[in-house]
């Protein structure tokens, strides 16, 4: 069975997480920025080195920069010490995407599981597909909205690689459990994913805490959407579906 996305997020903000290279030893994806989209006008700011603590289990500025990180390249902070931008915002993140007037643009949303390129704004767009390009260790992440009534988005098993070798015959398409895992030593909002009982991976930590709240007042389920990535560096990527109720998540 094939699932796609008929409920996209609309989301006003959308944080810029980035990962080191990957002969870094440190591959934790961080929040370095937020993208903030009203209306017309769209800002995007760094965060301050607080901010970044919060967002990143208690790591700042120090310790992200140790890890190669120099900003994101059209925002240099040496011409804006202050870390905000007002120009030309949207346009630098959406440039990270092939351009809508593509004639192969719908296959490129299918990736994603979106059939309709046209109803999607800007900042629905970037969530969807994270703006991801191959190198530069860059994604816009949507945190979700927590009281949000019905939901569809795909998103990639994070540290899939680690547990690869551990884990069951995977499919397309079959069903995974979403696993609220408040004891980790680490993070206790983490969200386990599981196939047939077996850990393979964790939901995005930016995303946890929304999907936390989901699976405890939303009905929520998720499947394995595919498999991808190298055979030393194996990538699974999850679908998930929350609605009101079991009733209208089964419509």
């Amino acid at each position: 069975m094939e699932h796609w996305i008929e409920q996209p997020s609309k989301p006003t903000n959308l944080v810029l997480a980035w990962q080191a290279p990957d002969q870094v030893e440190d591959r934790t994806r961080w929040a370095v920025g937020q993208l903030s989209a009203n209306g017309e006008a769209s800002t995007f700011r760094y965060f301050s080195d607080e901010q970044l603590r919060a967002l990143n289990l208690g790591r700042g500025i120090v310790e992200l920069r140790s890890c190669g990180y120099a900003g994101y390249p059209a925002f240099d902070l040496r011409q804006n010490s202050s870390g905000v931008f007002a120009t030309g915002v949207m346009d630098a993140f959406l440039r990270r995407l092939p351009p809508r007037s593509r004639s192969d643009f719908k296959d490129y949303l299918s990736h994603f599981r979106y059939r309709e390129p046209g109803d999607l704004s800007p900042m629905s767009l970037l969530a969807i597909t994270e703006a991801r390009l191959p190198g530069d260790g860059f994604s816009l992440i949507d945190q979700l909205d927590p009281d949000a009534v019905a939901c569809d988005l795909v998103f990639e098993v994070a540290g899939h690689r680690h547990y690869a070798s551990a884990r069951p015959h995977l499919d397309e398409g079959m069903a995974l459990d979403l696993v609220p895992e408040p004891s980790n030593r680490f993070d206790p909002m983490a969200v386990r994913i599981e196939a047939a009982g077996v850990l393979i991976g964790y939901a995005n930590r930016l995303q946890s805490k929304s999907i936390t709240a989901w699976l405890s007042h939303r009905a929520t389920a998720c499947w394995l959407a595919r498999l991808n990535g190298r055979a030393d560096s194996p990538k699974a990527w999850a679908f998930v579906r929350m609605r009101s109720s079991t009733k209208a998540l089964a419509a």
